[in-house]
């Protein structure tokens, strides 16, 4: 009897060995803006939302649409266009060689929704391969092109507005020869007015 429940805890001690789960992965937001433009984050982007994440497995994506996105919001003059730019690792890192691919994509709103839900349902998705994009802190309406900005001058507030931005991509396929443990990765978050 005592060896048959030895036997038991060995098999279930390997098959937990052999299982293959990555523990997690954790991605850290830089976040940089200047001329006082606001940043702020507002979610994190997490894969193990979507789904569990294994050795050999399939990718992970999320969407625009998913749970797992990142959220910020930039706050801004709203006479002003500017620029965000995005520097994302192409791996997540373990260790010099345990690394999992990456592939970062993003989309901005700029309708004046007054949350990251309803600015999702008019996100704009920047195409593959772009990590920088130029917009207007609020969308014209008229699309004629704005008048110039109103100058500083003492007493003068400008006023401001809100766009979001949505950071999300693929994660995977996770190496048959993966070590598990935490996968970590830096993506910095420029946000800066237009310099036309």
């Amino acid at each position: 009897m005592k060896q048959t429940i030895r036997h038991t805890i060995l098999l279930l001690a390997c098959s937990l060995l052999l299982s293959g789960t990555v523990m997690a992965q954790r991605i850290s937001f830089g976040l940089y803006a200047t001329d006082g433009i606001v940043l702020t984050d507002l979610t994190e982007l997490n894969f193990n939302t979507k789904q569990q994440i294994i050795i050999g497995g399939e990718t992970v994506p999320v969407s625009l649409t998913d749970d797992g996105v990142a959220v910020m919001s930039i706050t801004g003059r709203i006479d002003l266009d500017i620029t965000v730019t995005i520097d994302a690792p192409m791996t997540l890192d373990l260790d010099a060689t345990n690394t999992i691919p990456l592939v970062i994509r993003f989309a901005y709103s700029n309708t004046g929704a007054s949350n990251d839900t309803d600015a999702k349902m008019t996100a704009i998705e920047v195409p593959i391969g772009f990590t920088s994009v130029t917009f207007p802190v609020k969308r014209r309406t008229s699309g004629l092109p704005a008048p110039p900005p109103t100058p500083n001058y003492a007493g003068y507030v400008a006023p401001t507005a809100t766009a979001y931005l949505f950071v999300y991509g693929t994660l995977g396929p996770v190496p048959a020869n993966a070590a598990a443990g935490m996968y970590t990765g830096n993506i910095n978050i420029h946000a800066e007015y237009a310099k036309y």
